[in-house]
């Protein structure tokens, strides 16, 4: 049975028995910023468990889950991977044990047709309840049925008295017996040997564990049952491990193609095989679910597991960036039930190999560091190398410490964990003592004194553009004051202040404070300090006096204009991910007056049509004119609703969310418009890559479009003055005038083609001779790399035996060819080895083939010593060929 068809039955039995089928939750939990990956089929469920928002009590699901805490057991065992599937039946206050049981034992049997004789249950050692359904409604005896302790059988702990405090219970397993040829013919399912293969568990949530370790019974009993997909397939195709079932031959295969060597033909070499193909569907699914390779948080851990199977690949023979060419198959394979994942997987293929190729640009020197300290820390006698080395693989090749340990380990030697944490802590202290952030000022002297008598301020600017206030401290230079004259530069802190001070990408407000006395401050800015807002400007006139009472005025124009393109920012979001999906994810954005920027994933640039129809739907959103809402509620009811949170942003338990219509909801703490109408109209003005698999845009709102949409305008009629056409007429009469120029050029090239042919013939019989060797030095003139080489074929009928050395000049690069007949190659002579000595001098770098190779380099006013060194470069080589065969003799 294939895997597809044990997932498609196995969902259509539940959804026969009421449950409500639900698609699989994102390996980023959607709902859950805190979880690193969602490692079970449970997770997008955890409210309903708990009782909140619960619309239905049943569900099914197949569940896309990532692990990585044994990931050092991937390939070596028959069933351990990083990325797999959950079947799962879930009950939220609904059907409990029997029904739970009696419904696994069917399908089991019925559906996929198991012989009842090849099963076996284990329940917990104080579960009688589930001991007598096995038992008494399954009929099962009762040498198949194991009673185990808390550490097999009881969820989550390793004993019922112990921690994690909260909902806790029993669980009941079942196991399959996968035959003699896997181990002894004994019934004892926590025998090691390997028969016995765990199918499905089945949790009872029945209790509450208190914090004095007793177990209170819950209102409300739940099921969460999980069963492995990858296992039962195996199971189901009597393939002797999960890497044997059909999902995963063709990747295995194709790692045995790439590699050249059989698979099943060496255990040792079976290894990385599995585990490139592991990791690769890991990846790949990562990827598509928007983790892009990175140095933190999830990045990390799918960059790690890129790095291992490229490290695999090696101890395979593979040479070069392979990875990425997984990602197809992957796409293929798993295309039916997730058709999103075949759709990007040429994407995601070229995600990969950006990524495998910046590792392999230091992974040789990484591992010649990692030789040598081997060598070194064996000649010494000792088992572990020092944590500075391991430090210095990390912070300077980019090896994370796992891989550098399984490296070493397969040396028989350890890393010094220790030495590296302690290195690794001393270089975060040198950057944060280095670091020169612009909040610095902020983070000691008056600032912290004021903070430490000071309370929050309470901003009102959401409502208001203007307030009345107390000065709490004035600051002139790194000094609190009591009072500061005109002209001087200041940082005020107020009790209560409308100026938004800068945060989540939002700018802070500029604007005016007014006082007694004819008090005028100038605000330049509104920084954030601990809860505080520094109100940054200069005063105009008059003098500032602590404790004084003033009325705070915001730049209302200035405002404005923020919040049309804060709002735009959201409605952008939202339109990238009706174009893209759900795995678009913001990774940062500013928002001023005169533009926006938003930065997400994307593993390509956008296209114009694509870039288009983003513009567009945002324009008809702010065409809608739909009402902006804010809304202060807990966290857990902003995520039911659906709100987007930044992921790895820490959430207050009660936070903001802001809502455009029915179609965008965010957690957000920044100003907006009333309407998105107020917007105006939308521009992008660029879409442009920052980092590896991040996409960058940037566009602006409102007066901003308009005046941006004016200078484009201006800009077409000036071309179009200069072209002598009207406007519409300009680009087809500028298309014309390059479709001239591209002629010319060629015919100018086919020109100095022919010109070419006769100073080569001439330059030819002038040819000088090197021990034999005849060596033509040729400069071309006005040519680059691409005319040197269709000049190729007419040097050889010009100059058939010997070495040729063409050189040439196009905007500003020097150019160099190489040709050696094959009489000479026979003596040692290499056009890669010739072309690679004369590109230095003119500060470049090349090689090729023994017959021909290129260079170029930046020095184009030194091309004439390069050409005019090809006879030394000769004679070198010759004499190097000779004392080698003297040697070898």
């Amino acid at each position: 049975m294939r895997t597809d068809e044990i997932r498609t039955n196995y969902l259509r039995f539940f959804e026969e028995r009421d449950h409500r089928v639900c698609p699989s939750d994102s390996l980023v939990p959607s709902n859950d910023p805190t979880l690193l990956f969602t490692g079970a089929g449970m997770n997008q469920f955890k409210d309903r468990f708990l009782g909140i928002g619960v619309t239905f009590r049943r569900a099914a699901s197949s569940q896309k889950c990532m692990r990585t805490e044994d990931i050092l057991k991937v390939g070596l065992t028959s069933s351990h991977h990083t990325f797999f599937e959950m079947l799962g039946n879930f009950s939220f206050g609904d059907y409990f044990k029997q029904q739970a049981i009696e419904w696994a034992w069917e399908y089991l049997t019925g559906v996929l047709g198991v012989p009842e004789r090849r099963l076996q249950a284990s329940v917990f050692e104080d579960d009688g309840e589930a001991y007598t359904v096995w038992r008494e409604r399954i009929g099962l005896p009762a040498e198949r049925i194991a009673r185990l302790g808390a550490h097999d059988n009881f969820w989550p702990a390793d004993a019922p008295a112990l921690g994690p405090n909260g909902p806790c219970g029993p669980c009941s397993e079942i196991f399959y017996d996968r035959g003699e040829q896997y181990g002894p013919g004994i019934m004892d399912i926590t025998h090691p040997c390997g028969r016995w293969v765990e199918v499905w568990n089945l949790v009872f949530t029945q209790f509450d564990r208190q914090p004095d370790g007793t177990l209170k019974p819950l209102a409300q009993k739940n099921i969460d049952t999980g069963m492995g997909l990858e296992r039962m397939a195996a199971c189901m195709q009597d393939a002797p491990t999960n890497m044997d079932i059909d999902i995963f031959r063709p990747l295995v295969g194709a790692v045995s193609d790439l590699s050249a060597r059989a698979y099943g033909e060496s255990a040792d070499l079976d290894v990385p095989m599995r585990r490139i193909a592991d990791h690769a569907r890991a990846v790949t699914f990562g990827i598509a679910d928007g983790v892009l390779p990175g140095n933190t948080h999830r990045g990390y851990v799918i960059k790690r597991l890129l790095r291992r199977a490229v490290l695999d690949g090696r101890t395979l023979g593979i040479d070069g960036a392979f990875v990425h060419k997984l990602a197809p198959i992957v796409g293929r394979v798993m295309g039916e039930a997730y058709p999103e994942v075949a759709e990007a997987a040429e994407g995601i293929g070229e995600t990969i190999r950006h990524e495998e190729e910046k590792f392999l640009s230091t992974l040789s020197r990484g591992l010649t560091l990692i030789d040598t300290a081997v060598r070194a820390t064996q000649e010494a006698g000792r088992e572990q190398i020092d944590g500075r080395t391991a430090f210095e693989l990390y912070d300077t090749y980019g090896f994370p410490f796992e891989l550098a340990e399984e490296v070493v380990a397969r040396e028989g030697l350890s890393l010094d964990r220790d030495g590296f944490e302690e290195n690794l802590e001393e270089a975060r202290e040198r950057a944060r003592a280095s670091a020169k952030m612009g909040g610095d000022v902020f983070a000691k002297g008056p600032l912290a004194e004021v903070k430490s008598r000071t309370p929050a301020t309470e901003f009102v600017g959401y409502t208001t553009l203007t307030a009345h206030a107390r000065v709490l401290a004035v600051i002139c230079g790194d000094e609190l004051v009591d009072e500061a004259p005109a002209e001087r530069n200041v940082q005020v802190v107020l009790d209560r202040t409308p100026f938004y001070a800068e945060a989540g990408g939002q700018v802070g407000d500029a604007g005016t404070l007014f006082g007694p006395e004819n008090l005028i401050v100038e605000v330049e800015d509104t920084q954030p300090f601990d809860g505080l807002a520094v109100h940054l400007g200069r005063v105009a006139s008059g003098v500032l006096r602590t404790s004084a009472q003033l009325e705070a005025r915001v730049d209302a124009e200035r405002r404005a204009a923020i919040t049309r393109h804060h709002t735009a920012t959201h409605l952008l979001q939202w339109a990238l991910r009706q174009v893209f999906g759900r795995r678009v994810e913001q990774r940062g954005s500013w928002v001023g007056p005169d533009r926006m920027r938003f930065d997400f994933q994307h593993a390509h640039g956008l296209s114009d049509e694509e870039v288009h129809r983003v513009e567009e739907l945002v324009n008809e959103r702010v065409l809608d004119n739909a009402d902006i809402a804010h809304q202060t509620l807990a966290l857990d009811e902003a995520r039911q609703a659906g709100a987007i949170a930044l992921f790895g942003e820490k959430y207050d338990e009660t936070v903001h969310m802001v809502s455009a219509g029915d179609f965008s909801r965010e957690l957000c703490g920044g100003c907006h418009v009333a309407r998105t109408g107020d917007i105006g109209a939308f521009r992008i003005l660029s879409e442009e890559s920052v980092a590896a698999g991040i996409r960058r845009i940037e566009g602006c709102a409102g007066l901003a479009a308009w005046r941006a949409n004016r200078a484009d305008t201006d800009r077409l009629a000036r071309m179009a003055a200069a072209l002598k056409a009207p406007p519409r007429e300009a680009p087809d009469k500028l298309e014309g005038l390059l479709d001239q120029e591209r002629r010319l050029r060629k015919e100018l090239a086919d020109l100095r083609r022919g010109d070419l042919a006769g100073r080569l013939s001439q330059a030819a019989q002038d040819a000088p001779e090197v021990a034999g060797v005849p060596c033509l030095a040729f400069d071309a003139g006005e040519v680059g790399g691409r005319a040197l080489r269709e000049a190729a074929n007419t040097v050889r009928k010009a100059f058939p035996r010997g070495v040729a050395l063409l050189g040439g000049v196009e905007d500003g690069k020097a150019s160099l060819l190489c040709l050696v007949s094959d009489e000479f190659q026979a003596r040692g002579l290499r056009a890669g080895d010739i072309v690679r000595e004369a590109a230095g001098y003119v500060g470049g770098r090349g090689g090729g083939r023994a017959d021909m190779a290129q260079a170029g380099g930046r020095e184009a006013g030194r091309l004439p010593q390069a050409l005019a060194a090809l006879p030394e470069i000769v004679r070198d080589k010759l004499t190097d060929a000779h004392r080698e065969e003297a040697q070898d003799a």
